[in-house]
């Protein structure tokens, strides 16, 4: 999941290579505070605040408080697929890159936490605002075909018995952020973290192991 080291693949304006590293300060504060108050529910100035800019500054660079909301989700999502792609290349059978995908998707509580916080609010935006729902469109083809492309190797393998790795797809995204739903609702969400991922794991490949009914 993004944090405040890790620059993402990209964002709205430019990809994150081409962006100036106050533009980059910005989104990282930007992503920080929208999970500490909310979406759409934060003061420009907070992120100012904590990126050590003045709100003029911040302005000169994002122009609205919508234009810094989608850079900085389209910021953090590209950062998330680029992070599961990375690490699922290596891997050779489509067994181990479920076990390392999840590994990578669960990465820290503190992190998955303040992600999904942000994550659910772009849900809701993108049910109402044609801008927040193509952004959320995006992340949602990428990673559904990353999610594809394992569940058609495991198919070639003779490992899994899915009969559409699209379908297979939406599958594994509803059970991985189905769990992070009601992992978020636990009072004791840090010390579950890993219950959690490893309940996410036996699911998911249960599920590709038996196929869908037919």
């Amino acid at each position: 999941m993004p944090d405040s080291s890790n620059a993402g693949a990209g964002a709205t304006t430019a990809p994150a290579e081409r962006l100036a590293p106050k533009q980059l300060q910005i989104l990282r504060s930007a992503y920080k505070i929208m999970g500490l108050k909310g979406g759409i529910r934060f003061a420009l100035q907070d992120v100012a605040d904590d990126a050590g800019v003045s709100k003029a500054l911040l302005l000169y660079h994002f122009k609205t408080k919508e234009s810094l909301v989608l850079a900085t989700l389209q910021w953090a999502l590209d950062t998330v697929a680029a992070r599961i792609r990375r690490a699922i290349d290596p891997i050779e059978t489509a067994e181990a890159k479920v076990g390392v995908m999840l590994d990578t998707i669960f990465a820290q509580p503190e992190l998955n936490r303040r992600f999904y916080l942000v994550y659910t609010d772009l849900i809701g935006q993108a049910a109402r605002v044609e801008a927040f729902s193509a952004v959320a469109a995006t992340f949602h083809d990428t990673v559904n075909d990353m999610y594809a492309d394992i569940a058609a190797q495991g198919m070639r393998e003779g490992a899994f018995f899915a009969r559409d790795p699209h379908i297979a797809a939406a599958a594994m995204r509803a059970l991985i952020d189905g769990m992070f739903i009601q992992w978020l609702l636990e009072r004791d969400w840090q010390s579950s973290h890993v219950t959690y991922r490893e309940m996410c794991k036996r699911a998911i490949l249960a599920y590709l192991r038996a196929g869908e009914s037919r």
